[in-house]
């Protein structure tokens, strides 16, 4: 059953032209009318056009880089632990990428406002720049906390500007096919989480640790070009809301619901992305092999974000519960009893599919509960939320296996986070339920 009850409407707020089609941007649809009034503001989102899906590939080419490059972090987890930072427990060097991911996902409470405010472009700029200097940067660190500073502060900052813009830009051009739209976006961040680990574990073999970052410095740079160029604002720009209403969004049930999904999800389930690697060389796998794992569980998820196109045809929210109740499904039943190099790869496939479904329709679901003006907004308060669970995540995933040893921390650390992703599953359903029920109470 889609999670989008048909409404008989002829005009909704969004522009809607059939009977019977769902307005995915609210939950007040309007009933039955006739207005000659031409319409207020830029009109009803297109769908579609050539500025709607160069915005889309502007934003595939950003995510490519940006959260691609996030996405591999369990490479310099693993290289880190044997090289620069080998006197340091797993759970230390995991605060790099965990800062990193917190700034990323809370700075959104900030970049999102910005971006409803100024546009696109106001954040996308000084990110890229912000982004590549990290990189560079990064290149010349031999220190924790020269690493903790560079790859793990500045990178998740200029992140923050990057990605919570690019996941809101193309909501402004999408309605009936948003999530359509976001799988693509989100596979360019899948593309890129299956290319940068091979590629980092080939150029440090050739070139070594620094100028392989510089590398990297140099192709970021070149993709958030492109993404600048081809990415268009839509909407006009508008005054930040008061600070006062920041959190007015969590007095609506489905997004309080649906927020405290994410803020419990967040805790468990990028611990495959950080600690893959570490238990592929567990198991036996060559320092190769173990590399290419994070590309495994990323070229599922490139699949997956393409899936989460079907949101449109089988309801987004519906499809988001049944991929996060997967998730958690593969963590305790495949994480925790594997003891072999083929089930790891299985599951690194399988769970990459499933996650690349959650993470391509988080936005499209938080866009069909929201206004248009709010969209960026709201998106960041719930990356927020996000960002705050995930500065623990995976340092308590380090601390698991730290404490427990090799092959019972890494049981536990399946039992930890399966359980997570299974309680925000819940929530998720929660969430889809109540708003079933308010639409029909509307209509």
């Amino acid at each position: 059953m889609s999670d989008k009850p048909t409404l008989m409407t002829k005009h909704t707020e969004f522009g809607d032209e059939k009977m019977g089609a769902s307005t995915p941007g609210t939950l007040t649809p309007q009933l039955e009318t006739e207005t000659t009034e031409p319409p207020v503001g830029p009109g009803p989102n297109p769908d579609g056009g050539t500025k709607a899906w160069l915005t889309v590939a502007g934003s595939a080419f950003m995510g490519f880089a940006q959260f691609g490059l996030s996405n591999a972090f369990g490479v310099f987890q693993r290289h880190y632990e044997t090289h620069q930072l080998a006197d340091r427990t797993p759970d230390e060097i995991a605060w790099i990428g965990s800062i990193q991911l917190f700034l990323l996902f809370s700075g959104g409470l900030f970049s999102g406002r910005l971006f409803d405010a100024f546009g696109a472009h106001a954040l996308l700029i000084p990110g890229a720049i912000l982004f590549t200097l990290s990189l560079m940067l990064t290149s010349l660190c031999t220190q924790y906390y020269q690493f903790m500073l560079c790859q793990g502060v500045l990178f998740g900052i200029a992140s923050a500007l990057i990605f919570n813009t690019i996941v809101a830009v193309p909501s402004h051009w999408f309605s009936r096919k948003r999530a359509l739209a976001m799988g693509v976006v989100f596979t360019g961040s899948g593309l890129g989480g299956t290319i940068w680990p091979i590629a980092i574990a080939r150029l440090i073999n050739k070139i070594g640790f620094g100028w392989t970052m510089r590398v990297c410095g140099f192709i970021c740079l070149g993709c958030f070009a492109i993404g600048n160029v081809l990415i268009r604002t839509r909407l006009p720009r508008k005054k930040p809301a008061p600070w006062r209403g920041l959190f007015k969004p969590l007095r609506e049930p489905v997004y309080a619901l649906f927020a405290s999904s994410g803020t419990i999800m967040s805790l468990a389930m990028f611990m495959p992305f950080f600690f893959l690697p570490t238990n592929a060389q567990r198991l036996g796998a060559s320092p190769d092999l173990a590399a290419y794992t994070v590309s495994f569980l990323n070229a599922g998820s490139t699949v997956g974000r393409l899936v989460g196109a079907l949101g449109d045809k089988l309801g987004r929210f519906n499809l988001l519960v049944t991929s996060c109740f997967t998730c958690s499904l593969l963590l305790l039943a495949m994480w925790v009893p594997m003891n072999n190099i083929e089930t790891l790869i299985a599951f690194s496939v399988l769970y990459g599919l499933s996650v690349g479904v959650l993470v391509s329709l988080v936005p499209a679901c938080i866009s069909q509960i929201s206004e248009p003006h709010e969209i960026g907004a709201r998106v960041g308060l719930n990356y927020g939320g996000v960002g705050l669970c995930m500065l623990a995540g995976p340092p308590i995933n380090g601390a698991i296996l730290n404490a427990l040893g090799d092959h019972t921390g890494f049981r536990y650390q399946g039992v930890f986070s399966g359980i997570c992703v299974g309680i925000a599953a819940c929530l998720i359903l929660a969430a889809r339920m109540k708003l079933t029920t308010k639409l029909k109470a509307v209509v």
